[in-house]
């Protein structure tokens, strides 16, 4: 373990204060000796293999199902043997186990996340490691991700898209509070739980508000043009974050699509981006309103932070009726399908009126009258009669079908 005197210590006096190069604790003089540093010590070989539903790792967890991977790493469900509860855990990538930097800044933002306590936010645990493998335990969340539900139903319906955009601003202005940046906020890092809260997730990536950091992490297509650009993360590019998250709840579209987005960055300054009501027609003009200025290209043109943004938000008693609609309204699948199914309604309606009109009617058919000297007169009030019932069901299948949310 190499040692370096404190950057605050002066020359002069004794130094008494010394910091470890490896996890970045501040160390009195003499604890050195008996400072035990995991980060320090060389890696056990790596596990090539997934652990096992009921293997038990650092002598306390108890695994349960792997979860899911993703570009930070795999992630487990585990027993957590000494409290008696369920945690998540998140191994980080080989690419950063042999990283002594990379792990001592990982380790000094989980003790940072730790401090932020709140009913919007996943609670981060602690940092442990088992055969050379590095993993974050945080709390288990059971539920769904945004991402995954607006693939199934498009987008959530307005009182609800509310209700969850408010709830994220509370826990994204919680974790700003504490000095906590996420940098890499999207769908698929927001959870709904089994009681409908919202709990965002991932905020291992964080880092200090203020310090520059070149530990460039995210997703591009949820990146602020700033940080596409080489800047750091700041609370400004998490707000622009939210925002296209925002876009999406409510719309159901995306601003930039992951594939749009190449390395190089999404930075033009001047790309407009599609107000969300262009999707959702009669969207509350301050919903847009503050959509927008989320997005700006900007960052000084931003909201001032996340809490301003749930202010400026209406509430859902403020809403039009007619905008509070049903979850399923709104899937593009199912607007296909009902699209599909009035243009083959008005299709063999068409077909009904042609068999109508081109057949003749005859004494002996069922819609002419037996026996009567005025055929002709009768037969072609049969036809108008007939003319008049069709064009009456495509005005009707054209009503409907104009009723029909998009």
């Amino acid at each position: 373990m190499n040692l370096i005197p404190h950057p605050g210590i002066v020359p002069g006096p004794p130094v008494t204060t010394i910091l470890c190069t490896a996890c970045g604790q501040s160390l009195r003089v003499g604890d050195d000796a008996t400072h035990d540093c995991a980060l320090s010590k060389p890696p056990a070989p790596r596990r090539n293999q997934p652990f096992s539903p009921g293997s038990v790792i650092a002598e306390r967890y108890r695994m349960v199902a792997r979860l899911g991977a993703g570009g930070m790493g795999e992630v487990y469900r585990a027993d957590d043997l000494k409290l008696d509860q369920a945690v998540a855990l998140k191994f980080l990538p080989e690419s950063l186990q042999n990283d002594v930097l990379a792990l001592a800044r990982i380790r000094h933002e989980v003790r940072l996340s730790r401090q932020v306590t709140h009913p919007n936010v996943c609670r981060v645990f602690d940092l442990g490691e088992t055969g050379g493998q590095v993993f974050i335990s945080m709390e288990y969340v059971s539920g769904d991700d945004i991402a995954s539900l607006l693939r199934r139903i498009g987008r959530l319906p307005v009182d609800k898209a509310l209700e969850v955009a408010k709830q994220i601003c509370a826990g994204l202005g919680a974790a700003h509070a504490a000095g906590v940046l996420h940098r890499d906020l999207k769908p698929a890092n927001v959870m709904l739980d089994a009681s409908g809260q919202v709990r965002i997730t991932d905020f291992g990536l964080s880092t200090l508000t203020g310090e520059g950091s070149d530990f460039q992490a995210g997703t591009p297509a949820y990146m602020a043009p700033e940080q596409l650009a080489g800047s750091s993360a700041s609370a400004s590019s998490d707000l622009y974050a939210l925002g296209l998250i925002l876009y999406e709840i409510f719309s159901g579209r995306q601003v930039r699509d992951q594939r749009s987005v190449p390395k190089s960055g999404w930075l033009s300054k001047s790309a407009t981006v599609t107000p969300p009501s262009h999707y959702l027609r009669g969207l509350d003009p301050r919903i847009e309103r503050v959509i927008l200025r989320c997005l700006a290209a900007n960052p000084d043109q931003r909201p001032a932070s996340a809490l301003a943004i749930a202010a400026a938000l209406p509430s859902v008693h403020e809403l039009p009726v007619t905008v509070c609609a049903t979850p399923g309204e709104s899937s593009p699948a199912q607007v296909r399908s009902i699209q599909g199914a009035w243009l083959a309604l008005a299709a063999a309606m068409v077909c009904l009126g042609i068999v109508l009109l081109f057949t003749p009617h005859n004494a002996g058919a069922g819609f002419a009258f037996h026996g009567s000297s005025s055929l002709s007169a009768r037969d072609a009030w049969l036809r108008t009669f007939e003319l008049t019932v069709f064009v009456a069901l495509i005005s009707l299948a054209y009503l409907v079908r104009r009723a029909t949310p998009r």
